[in-house]
C-alpha cells in the first residue's frame, strides 16, 4: 500500500494540470467572445458620417450635340478650252494667286489667223462688188426715168444689189466667228482664286472640255456639315453659328440646307459661309456645337452618388427619418438619363428633398447607421 502513494501523486497532479489548462481554455473563449461581441455592438450602434445632396426636381437638361463637316471653297473650276487645239502657253503653276479675268492658258490660233485673213479679203472684194451693183443700179433707174431702159433692167440691177448686201451679211458673220474662236482660244479665270492642279503642258494637242487646271475660289470659304435631321430643323437660312476650326472659334451664316439626306451617313447637309482670313486649308475639318433643351423631369445628382444595377438601371443611397444623427440608409432606384463632366441627370423613385448619399458608396450599404456630416449643394 506505502508503494502506490507516488503513483496516486502523480496521477493526481497530471489531473489538476489537465482542469487548468482546461480552466485558461475556457476563460480565453469567453474572453474573445465578450470582446468581439463588443466590437460589433459598436459598429452597429456607432453612425458613420456621410456627406449629402438634396434632391431638388429640374423641369429637363440641355444636350450639346458635335457635328463634323469639312471646310472647302465657295466656288471651284476645272478650267478646259471650247476648242481643241495644240497647248500654245500654260501661264499658271499650281498655287499660283490668279485675278479674275487673268488668262490662264493660251492655244495656237495661227491657222485660225489665217482664215480671218482670207475671209477679210473676201470681204473687201464683196464690199467693193456692193458699191459697184449700188452704182449700176442708180444708173438703171435713171435710164428708167428717161425711158432708155426697160424695167427688166432695173429689176436685175437691184436684185443683184440686194443678192450681193446678203453676201456680204454673210461674211462678216463668219469674220465674226472667227473672231470669237480666237478670243476663245484663251482661257480666263472665271474669278480670283488660287490654281489648285495644273493637268496639262504646253505642246499638248486637246479636245474641247479636257481640264486644263483647277481653279478654287479660297477668298471665301465655306463649311459643309452633316447635321441631324432633329438640328437641322433648329436652324433657318441666315442663322448665325459658331464653327470651331483648328482649335480657333470662327463665326459663319447658314447659306443653305438640302431638303435631302445623305445616303451613307443618314445626315442632312448644310452649308455655312465663313469669312475671309480662316485658319485653316481647305479640306480640313470643322466642328459645329448645337445645344438643345430636353424637357423631361429629374434631378441632378453626384455622378459618384450612383451605384449600377441591373437591366440599364442605377441606384443611389438616401437617409430616411429626420434625425442628422441616426438614419438608416434607403435605396432608391433610378434611370440615368444624361451625364455632363461629374454630374448627372436621373429620374425614377426619387422624392423632392431626399437626401442623397454624395459619394464613397464602397462606405455604405442599404439599412447602415448614418448620420449627416455635410450637405453639398449641385451646381448645375
Amino acid at each position: 500500500m506505502a508503494q502506490d502513494k507516488p503513483g496516486l501523486l502523480a496521477r493526481g497532479g497530471r489531473g489538476l494540470l489537465a482542469l487548468t489548462f482546461l480552466g485558461v481554455l475556457v476563460g480565453g473563449t469567453a474572453l474573445l467572445y465578450l470582446r468581439a461581441s463588443a466590437s460589433a455592438v459598436d459598429v452597429v450602434e456607432r453612425p458613420l458620417p456621410v456627406s449629402v445632396t438634396i434632391a431638388r426636381p429640374s423641369s429637363g437638361y440641355e444636350v450639346t450635340e458635335r457635328f463634323i463637316g469639312i471646310l472647302e471653297p465657295a466656288r471651284q473650276s476645272s478650267l478646259a478650252f471650247e476648242q481643241g487645239g495644240l497647248i500654245k502657253d500654260v501661264r499658271v503653276e499650281e498655287g499660283d494667286t490668279v485675278s479674275e479675268g487673268d488668262t490662264v492658258a493660251v492655244l495656237d490660233t495661227s491657222l485660225l489667223k489665217a482664215q480671218r485673213d482670207e475671209l477679210a479679203g473676201q470681204l473687201a472684194q464683196i464690199e467693193a462688188n456692193l458699191s459697184l451693183s449700188r452704182l449700176t443700179e442708180k444708173r438703171q433707174r435713171i435710164l428708167k426715168d428717161k425711158g432708155h431702159v426697160s424695167a427688166q433692167r432695173l429689176d436685175e440691177a437691184r436684185f443683184a444689189t440686194a443678192a450681193i448686201r446678203g453676201q456680204l451679211t454673210a461674211i462678216r458673220a463668219s469674220v465674226s466667228a472667227i473672231d470669237i474662236t480666237i478670243a476663245k482660244a484663251s482661257i480666263k479665270a472665271p474669278f480670283s482664286g488660287t490654281v489648285a492642279a495644273r493637268h496639262r503642258d504646253e505642246g499638248a494637242v486637246v479636245s474641247a472640255g479636257i481640264p486644263i487646271v483647277d481653279l478654287l475660289e479660297t477668298a471665301r470659304p465655306q463649311a459643309r456639315i452633316g447635321l441631324s435631321a432633329r438640328a437641322a430643323n433648329a436652324l433657318a437660312v441666315g442663322d448665325a453659328v459658331s464653327l470651331e476650326i483648328n482649335g480657333a472659334n470662327v463665326s459663319g451664316t447658314v447659306k443653305a440646307i438640302r431638303p435631302d439626306l445623305t445616303s451613307a451617313t443618314r445626315t442632312t447637309p448644310i452649308l455655312v459661309s465663313l469669312p475671309a482670313g480662316v485658319p485653316a486649308p481647305v479640306g480640313d475639318t470643322v466642328t459645329l456645337e448645337m445645344s438643345r433643351e430636353i424637357a423631361d423631369g429629374g434631378f441632378w445628382l453626384p455622378l459618384a452618388a450612383l451605384t449600377e444595377g441591373e437591366r440599364g438601371l442605377w441606384s443611389v443611397l438616401t437617409l430616411q427619418g429626420d434625425d442628422d444623427t441616426r438614419s438608416r440608409l434607403q435605396q432608391e432606384v433610378v434611370e440615368l438619363l444624361h451625364v455632363d463632366d461629374d454630374l448627372a441627370y436621373v429620374r425614377g423613385t426619387l422624392q423632392a428633398g431626399a437626401r442623397v448619399v454624395a459619394g464613397g458608396r464602397n462606405r455604405v450599404i442599404p439599412g447602415q447607421l448614418v448620420s449627416l456630416a455635410s450637405v453639398e449643394e449641385v451646381e448645375k
